[in-house]
Order: C-alpha cells, then sequence, then structure tokens
C-alpha cells in the first residue's frame, strides 16, 4: 500500500484516473477526475459506443452521471492546473 500523509491511496492495476475540464451543451463546465481503463486513451472512453453514459467525479466529491451525447469538449489537465 502506498501511504500519503497518513491516508491510503488505493491503486488499481486496470483502472487510472484522469483529470478533465467538460463543457457541456447548456455551457456548463465540470472539473473533475474520469476514471478509464489503464491502457484505453481518453478518446477512447468516450467514443465507446456500448456505453451512452459517463461518471463524473468532481473536486467536491459529487459524482456526475453525463449522457455522452451532451458533452461539448474534453480536455485532460494536469491536476496542478487545476489548483490556480
Amino acid at each position: 500500500m502506498n501511504y500519503l500523509i497518513g491516508e491510503v491511496k488505493k491503486m488499481s492495476l486496470t483502472r487510472r484516473d484522469v483529470h478533465v475540464e467538460m463543457l457541456l451543451i447548456n455551457s456548463s463546465i465540470l472539473r473533475g477526475t474520469l476514471v478509464i481503463e489503464r491502457t484505453a486513451r481518453l478518446s477512447d472512453t468516450l467514443n465507446k459506443h456500448d456505453k451512452s453514459f459517463i461518471v463524473l467525479s468532481d473536486y467536491e466529491s459529487v459524482h456526475h452521471i453525463i449522457n455522452k451525447q451532451h458533452i461539448i469538449k474534453v480536455v485532460e489537465v494536469e491536476s496542478l492546473e487545476l489548483e490556480e
């Protein structure tokens, strides 16, 4: 286990977190993380036809279930860019 300042960080062998900024059709912007397959690109996950929804976890620990047809743009960002 990896310990970070008293917290246990869970590691997954099959998935990874990607920090994103997402623009939706109603002009709202969501910032948070998507969990994707470790070997997949973000674009692969978004273009998968067998799933119509994705889950974005924002930085207030709110989980958003989003219909992929309502997404205009997704940009992968470094977690340090989000702190500005």
